[in-house]
C-alpha cells in the first residue's frame, strides 16, 4: 500500500508524542510486556493525559562527547535485550569512566533505523525474529542506560545516504523504495551517482526533506537530548546528479549556490522539528575540518549555519589534523572555526581523530606523539571552544597496551585529574 510523506508525518505526530499547553514534550512510547525483558518491564502506573512525567533534555556547557558509530553498535548487538544491555552498559561505562559526558549514537546510516520504525527498515545487524521485526528497541535501552550514568544521547543520522542497488530492495513496503523503484514517476529523489555503489536522496525535492524531518520527529519521541548529522551532504559533484530537478527548478543560481541553498533548507528543516519538539534538546551538524571542502565538494554553508541563529545549536568540525598537517594545520585550521563562530547562540565543538592513532588510517604525527588527543582537547579548551568529540568509540574501547588505549589513558588523566 502507498504510503504518502503526508499520511506519515501524521501518524508520527498522532502516535508518538503527547503535548501540554506548555508545548513540552511527553515520551509515550509503547512496547508489549511480552517482548521485554525483566530488567525493562515496568512498573503499572497509570496516568491521566496531562499527568505523565516529562523528560527534559541534558545536555552540558562543556560537550565531551564521543561518536559511538554503527560498525560499533554492530560489535555490540546481541540476540537478546538483557545480553544487549549489558553489552551496552559496558560500552557506557567506559566512556563515562574517560570523563566524556555526550554519546553521539548512530541511529541511521543506510536509510536504516537502529529501533523500530515506521519509516525506515531495520539495519541488517539488528536482531529480528522470522519476519523481521526487531526483537527489542536498542535505541530505548541505550538512552536509559546512559542517563542512569548521567550522560547525554545525541542521535546520530545520515539523512541522504541509502543503501547498495542489491540492498535498496530492503525498502520494500516503505516510499522510499517507491522512489527507487519508480524514477520516471519520482525523477532523481534518490539516485546513485557515478563513483559510489551508494544509492543518496537529493535535498532539492521537498518530499525528500520532508521525509528526513518525519524520521527526525519519530525520534523525537524518544527521550533523546539531541540530533546530530555529519559531514554526508551531497555525495558528487557531477551536474548529472540532479539536473533534471535543477532545470525544472527555475532557479537562477548557479549549480553549486543552488545545491548549497538546499543543504541549508534542510538543516533549518530538521533544526525546527528538533525545537518543535523540545526547545532544550540540541541540533548539531559535523562538517569536514576543511572549510574550503564543504564548499568545493560538499556544498554546506557551514560560515551562513555558524553565524546565523536559526540553524544550529552546535558545530562540530572533523578537525583531525595533526599539527605539522602541511594542508590543514591543527591550530590554525582550529582558529579559522573559531572565527566562524559568531552566531549568539552557535557552539564551537572540536572534533578530534583518535582512529589516527593506529591502524590504516594511523599518521605518523598521531602515532609518534603519545598524548596527542589529549593535547589537542586542552588547546581547543583554550581557544574557547564549548566542548569536543572523539571519533570513535571503537578506538577508545582498543585492547590494553595498544597505541589507542595509551591515548584513552591521556585523554582520562587531563580530564579527571
Amino acid at each position: 500500500m502507498k504510503k504518502t510523506v503526508a499520511m506519515i508525518i501524521s501518524a508520527v505526530m498522532l502516535a508518538g508524542c503527547a503535548w501540554q499547553g506548555s508545548g513540552a514534550k511527553t515520551s509515550v512510547q509503547t512496547r508489549s510486556v511480552e517482548n521485554m525483558s525483566t530488567a525493562e518491564a515496568p512498573t503499572a502506573v497509570r496516568y491521566l493525559p496531562n499527568e505523565m512525567p516529562q523528560y527534559g533534555a541534558l545536555n552540558f556547557g562543556e560537550q565531551r562527547a564521543v561518536w559511538l558509530t554503527y560498525m560499533d553498535m554492530n560489535g555490540l548487538f546481541a540476540e537478546d535485550a538483557d545480553s544487549f544491555s549489558a553489552k551496552m552498559s559496558g560500552a557506557l561505562d567506559l566512556i563515562a569512566e574517560t570523563g566524556l559526558n555526550t554519546v553521539y549514537l548512530h541511529v541511521r546510516a543506510f536509510a536504516d533505523a537502529y529501533y523500530p520504525s515506521e519509516l525506515y527498515p531495520p539495519a541488517k545487524s539488528l536482531p529480528a525474529d522470522s519476519e523481521g521485526r526487531p526483537l527489542y528497541d536498542p535505541l530505548k535501552i541505550t538512552v536509559r542506560l546512559a542517563h542512569e550514568r548521567g550522560l547525554s544521547v545525541h542521535a546520530w543520522i545520515n539523512p541522504l545516504r541509502c543503501e547498495t542497488k542489491a540492498d535498496m530492495e530492503r525498502l520494500q513496503g516503505y516510499e522510499l523504495y517507491e522512489w527507487f523503484a519508480e524514477p520516471e514517476v519520482y525523477p532523481e529523489y534518490v539516485s546513485s551517482p557515478e563513483g559510489t555503489p551508494f544509492y543518496w536522496l537529493d535535498p532539492a525535492v521537498p518530499e525528500v526533506r520532508e521525509y528526513i524531518a518525519a524520521g527526525v520527529r519519530e525520534l523525537c519521541e524518544y527521550d533523546i537530548d539531541g540530533l546530530h548529522i555529519d559531514d554526508y551532504f551531497y555525495p558528487t559533484t557531477d551536474p548529472s546528479f540532479d539536473s533534471e530537478t535543477y532545470a525544472e527548478s527555475g532557479t537562477e543560481l548557479p549549480l553549486a549556490e543552488w545545491r548549497m541553498e538546499n543543504c541549508t533548507e534542510m538543516v533549518k528543516l530538521i533544526h525546527d522539528t528538533v525545537k518543535s519538539a523540545d526547545e532544550e534538546m540540541l541540533f548539531g551538524v559535523s562538517p569536514q575540518g576543511n572549510i574550503g571542502n564543504n564548499y568545493e565538494f560538499m556544498f554546506a554553508d557551514v560560515k551562513r549555519w555558524c553565524a546565523e541563529d536559526g540553524f544550529i545549536d552546535y558545530i562540530a568540525p572533523q578537525l583531525y589534523f595533526g599539527y605539522e598537517n602541511t594542508v590543514c594545520p591543527f591550530s590554525e585550521t582550529l582558529a579559522e572555526w573559531r572565527a566562524l563562530c559568531t552566531g549568539e547562540n552557535v557552539a564551537l565543538v572540536c572534533g578530534l581523530g583518535l582512529y589516527k592513532t593506529e591502524g590504516d588510517s594511523a599518521e605518523e604525527e598521531f602515532v609518534s606523539e603519545q598524548g596527542i588527543i589529549a593535547r589537542q582537547i586542552k588547546d581547543a579548551l583554550s581557544a574557547g571552544c564549548e566542548g569536543f568529540a572523539v571519533y570513535s568509540f571503537g578506538q577508545l574501547s582498543a585492547e590494553k597496551d595498544t597505541r589507542s588505549c595509551i591515548e584513552r589513558e591521556c585523554i582520562m588523566t587531563m580530564l579527571t585529574k
